[in-house]
């Protein structure tokens, strides 16, 4: 049987209030129940309400992956040093394809590693499915920790390669005998 939201994909559980067949994406798992994004909104969400459900508040419903319907919580984190340093690479891990735009010209590699800096966590929590809040920070200090080694990793290798080529140059002019003064 496949999900009712994507046919493409295997469904490992149905909706307690509709019936539907849902994958892991669209498995919400609420009160020890299992409800698609549509019933899941429906009972917690009045439709006429904003989503602002608080992360420390008790029966916390973690609404990530529904996109700009998700509650963002507040504990987060403000800055993303993934989304900074890596930018699409990041992207692709965490179904922020707003990252694709660094390829912009000119603006795009300037601008878009600011932007997925402060709106990373954001944009990272609406677009893919978390199981938990600590889940979340855990894969971002993670991402955190590979973008900041493979910047030192990369620097310290053009760093080595400029002074390299420096020195080969130099060499070069001493052994061609030209007098410094």
């Amino acid at each position: 049987m496949n999900c009712a939201v994507h046919s493409d994909r295997e469904a490992v559980d149905s909706c307690v209030e509709c019936g539907k067949a849902v994958c892991p994406e669209c498995k919400v798992l609420y009160e020890g129940k299992t409800y698609c994004n549509a019933c899941i909104e429906k009972k917690l969400v009045p439709s006429t309400a904003p989503v602002t459900v608080p992360a420390a508040a008790p029966g916390f419903v973690n609404t990530s992956g529904m996109g700009s319907k998700s509650s963002v919580p507040p504990d987060l984190g403000e800055w993303n040093w993934g989304g900074f340093l890596l930018t699409w690479i990041w992207g692709i891990g965490n179904n922020v394809w707003w990252s694709f735009l660094v390829f912009v010209p000119y603006l795009g590699p300037l601008v878009m590693p600011w932007v997925l800096a402060f709106k990373g966590n954001e944009w990272s929590w609406q677009n893919k499915r978390w199981e938990s809040i600590e889940h979340f920070k855990k894969v971002q200090r993670t991402w955190m920790k590979w973008s900041l080694g493979i910047t030192v990793v990369l620097t310290f290798l053009l760093v080595t390669i400029l002074v390299g080529g420096a020195m080969l140059i130099l060499w070069g002019i001493q052994q061609s005998g030209v007098q410094w003064y």
